[in-house]
């Protein structure tokens, strides 16, 4: 399960004597989950860009593909 960022920010941790300081924890998830945003979005904008390339890659193999078949019927006239 990929965790989200709202799963980060709903996390309840229980709590004991002498445990964590509740602000420190808190702000520590804060900034894990401006990070994790960032990341989102960063693999998002990639896989986007890999899709766009791989469209573009199809195009160019199916040109050349049907420049090879063009030059090979010339070839044979």
């Amino acid at each position: 399960m990929v965790l989200s960022p709202d799963d980060i920010h709903n996390k309840e941790f229980s709590t004991k004597l002498r445990g964590y300081n509740i602000d420190e924890v808190n702000d520590f998830l804060e900034q894990i989950i401006k990070d994790y945003q960032i990341t989102l979005k960063q693999n998002k904008d990639l896989q986007e860009r890999l899709d766009s390339s791989e469209g573009k890659l199809k195009y160019f193999n199916e040109l050349k593909d049907s420049l090879n078949q063009d030059r090979k019927s010339t070839r044979l006239n």
